[in-house]
Formats: structure tokens, C-alpha cells, sequence
């Protein structure tokens, strides 16, 4: 069974447990924080480790996080994360416990838990804080960075902060955050080469942009600025936009 939650980033979140009544539970609760923080997340649901290490070793779509029960028909929990962690799995996502008891919070450490939850227990703020820091950490682990060398200073961006890039003979200035700008010195060629296959597109002789929206004369982005479409540049932007709202 899969649940979707929508949001603006995306992740995968597992749930393994044998108890119907907790995996309702927790699956609404981590769709309420995850949209709580305007991140989409697919949800998907297992009854036994059997099943997740199934799944997992099948499926090409990583899991972020995975909720792990410790008391269930078969290979238990602790076995599951002990499995998932070692070849040829080597699962990288978060793993957090959600048992009955805590008897093998110490165990819990050989599988590189992020945290351990016990139901009926741990308070439900103690179960919501740490959820939603499971959810932040999946966060930081998706975000890619580009490092910038400018005149004297490096500077580390998130490739999904950028709005653009501003080409003025060979120094270029990126636009992230909120109105952020940072100067290094760089070809507009190498620039190409490391941010087009990251969602990046060339509309202008200046420019290189991420973008939400485009019209026929003017490029707009995810922050309102509107940006000037070289000519040469109009087939390229024609193929990559297909949604009605972008359309040319």
C-alpha cells in the first residue's frame, strides 16, 4: 500500500510493522509533519522485515526513511536494519525503531539508528521531534551543493537555492536565497557542463537559469524575476517545457 502526501520536495518513507492499527498511525503522523514542512513524500507500508528487504533489494526508487518495528512474525527488526546496513544493501537511509519496548535500544546502536521510539511510551512531542528531525536530515543528505571560488573566499550554495546565473565577460554572478549574490570567475562553457544535468538551462547569452515559468519573450523564475530568451534558445526551451502553464 502506498500513501502520497504532496509538498514541493520529495522523498520516500517506509513503514515496517506488523500491527495495522500502528502503521495507520504513524503514516498519518509523518504525512502531517511532512506537510507541515512542504515536503512530498510517497509512503510505502510492509508487514515484515522479509517484505522490506524485498522491496528495497527490487526497487530502484531509494527509501529516505524507514520506520522499523523490532517485534514481528519472521526476521525481526534489529535483523532487518542489521541486513539492510551490510552488503548488498548498504542502506543509507534514516532508520528509525518504533517498538513496544525498550530492551534493544542498545542494539539499535549496531544498526546506526537515527533515533528509537517506544509506542505507548515516548511522549507524542518527544515522537513528533523526532520525526521531524529524521525528516530534516533526509533533507539535508538530498540537497546538492556547488562550491564557488570567488576573489579570496569559497563560498558552498545548494544547487536548489539558485535562481540563476548572470554572465559578464568571465565573472559570473549567482542569484540564490533571498536576493543573495556571490561573484567568481568562470567560463559560461564550464558552467554548462557542471549545472545543465542539474535542472539548469541556457536561455541567453548572459544567462543560465532555473526555472518555474516561461512565455514567448521573457523567462520567469521560482522568485519572480524575468529574464530576456535569446532567439537561439527559443527550441531548446520549446522541448524542455511541456506542462500547459510553460508552454511557448
Amino acid at each position: 500500500r502506498v500513501t502520497l502526501c504532496k509538498g514541493d520536495q520529495s522523498m520516500r518513507i517506509a513503514l515496517c510493522d506488523d500491527n495495522e492499527q500502528d502503521l495507520n498511525y504513524y503514516s498519518d503522523l509523518i504525512c502531517t509533519l511532512a506537510k507541515e514542512k512542504n515536503i512530498a513524500i510517497e509512503v510505502v507500508r510492509f508487514e515484515t522485515g522479509e517484505q522490506a528487504l524485498f522491496h528495497i533489494s527490487n526497487n530502484e526508487k531509494p527509501i529516505d526513511i524507514l520506520l522499523l518495528d523490532i517485534h514481528m512474525p519472521g526476521i525481526n527488526g534489529i535483523e532487518t536494519g542489521l541486513k539492510l546496513r551490510q552488503a548488498p544493501f548498504h542502506f543509507h537511509g534514516e532508520i528509525v525503531f518504533v517498538t513496544v519496548s525498550s530492551d534493544y535500544a542498545i542494539d539499535a546502536f549496531d544498526v546506526q539508528a537515527f533515533h528509537y521510539i517506544v509506542k505507548g511510551i515516548t511522549s507524542t512531542e518527544k515522537t513528533n521531534a523526532i520525526l521531524t528531525n529524521a525528516l530534516n536530515k533526509a533533507v539535508e543528505k538530498e540537497q546538492e551543493f556547488i562550491l564557488l571560488k570567488g576573489i579570496g573566499e569559497y563560498r558552498n550554495i545548494p544547487i536548489q537555492s539558485i535562481y540563476y546565473f548572470e554572465v559578464f565577460q568571465r565573472i559570473i554572478t549567482v542569484h540564490y536565497d533571498n536576493n543573495e549574490q556571490f561573484e567568481f570567475y568562470s567560463s559560461i562553457g564550464k558552467l554548462e557542463i557542471t549545472v545543465l544535468p542539474k535542472g539548469f538551462l541556457r536561455i541567453h547569452r548572459s544567462y543560465i537559469v532555473s526555472v518555474s515559468q516561461i512565455n514567448s519573450t521573457s523567462l520567469t523564475l521560482m522568485n519572480g524575476k524575468e529574464l530576456p530568451v535569446g532567439r537561439k534558445y527559443l527550441p531548446n526551451l520549446k522541448t524542455a517545457f511541456q506542462t500547459p502553464e510553460n508552454v511557448i
